[in-house]
């Protein structure tokens, strides 16, 4: 079992912002904000993309006005670049931020991949091995010889060399294979939905994976992503967490649907699945429970989200992640600083 890190019997507690992105705020507002984040000792920035504004660029920026605080993509799908493009654009982020990057990678889905990029989602665990192995090469200075099922690269290197060689490499893991996948070649795990209480399963899978390549867990960093509401008022923050649970369960291809079987919500996932897929998102959101809600965010006023953050530490978590769904960006503000107390 891994704890966090006790000093003059504080927790130490590594807390990042993920999502950091609020939709629509000006980019100057947004830097701004990136620099308070870093100011009020969050560990971590970092920022995934779907079908909207990509996370690199974005990322640059914030790179480029702050100093200490780690910036990553949380995640980047495998399909969208061509690996030997992005291990350019992330050993790059790494030199110009000077090592504070990180590269966080996924799958993501068949709607996705096929409906926005126009490639076949297939083999996605294949792919990732193959990915993972070019971008290695890259960071290494090395050619990036890949005679593979889905890339052919040969004879070229990058023209300039990595900040550093082992710049880490997450990976948002979430089926059986995954999960071995992760403990072989990951460098850390991202994942979202996490049951602190219930995730014993997961990590026997990253261990079992682990160990083939002679590793220990502890060569892979935990860094959940999860929702957070600081509230008194815990029913509106139940409601406003359940649309976002149905989204993936029924919008976001099988992976989650078979991960809450995998956790104890078989029966209710079915439920959401099927009204999701019927197009009343609604009725999805409403067949999510309370349990289900309670048991992968973290609801309540200060004392209780800080005894709600302790359990994911104390699971063995390396860094907690938090997600703010707020309604306006004064609002995503004011959350971003009151959860920082949380930090200490």
């Amino acid at each position: 079992m891994r704890y966090s890190i006790l000093i003059l019997g504080k927790n130490m507690r590594k807390i990042g912002i993920n999502n950091f992105r609020f939709k629509g705020a000006p980019w100057k507002d947004q830097l701004a904000l990136s620099q308070k984040v870093e100011q009020l000792g969050f560990n971590s920035i970092s920022m995934g993309e779907s079908w909207g504004e990509d996370s690199l660029t974005s990322l640059a920026q914030i790179a480029a006005v702050t100093s200490k605080i780690k910036i990553g993509t949380s995640i980047v799908p495998t399909y969208g670049r061509t690996p030997a493009n992005l291990a350019m654009t992330a050993l790059n982020m790494d030199k110009m931020s000077e090592g504070r990057f990180f590269l966080g990678l996924g799958a993501s889905g068949k709607a996705v991949i096929e409906g926005f990029h126009g490639e076949k989602f297939e083999k996605p665990l294949s792919r990732m091995r193959e990915y993972i192995n070019i971008i290695r090469l890259a960071m290494n200075n090395e050619k990036l010889d890949n005679d593979g099922e889905f890339f052919k690269t040969s004879r070229f290197r990058l023209q300039f060399e990595s900040f550093r060689n082992n710049l880490p490499i997450y990976i948002a893991s979430l089926s059986p294979a995954s999960l071995r996948m992760t403990g072989e070649i990951a460098d850390g795990w991202l994942p979202i939905y996490l049951v602190p209480t219930n995730m014993e399963h997961s990590l026997n899978l990253i261990k079992e994976g682990a160990k083939t390549k002679n590793r220990q867990l502890s060569d892979i960093k935990l860094s959940p992503q999860v929702s957070i509401y600081l509230t008194d008022n815990h029913k509106e923050a139940f409601d406003r967490e359940r649309p976002h649970i149905a989204f993936y369960i029924g919008g976001m291809g099988v992976f989650y649907h078979e991960y809450m079987h995998r956790i104890g919500f078989g029966s209710e996932s079915d439920k959401i699945r099927e009204a999701y897929l019927n197009r009343d998102r609604d009725k999805a959101a409403k067949l999510v429970t309370d349990e289900m809600v309670a048991a992968m965010t973290i609801i309540g006023n200060l004392n209780e989200c800080s005894d709600q953050i302790d359990v994911f530490f104390n699971a063995g978590i390396d860094e907690v992640r938090l997600v703010l769904n707020e309604p306006d960006f004064e609002s995503y503000v004011k959350s971003i600083e009151s959860v920082s107390e949380l930090i200490q």
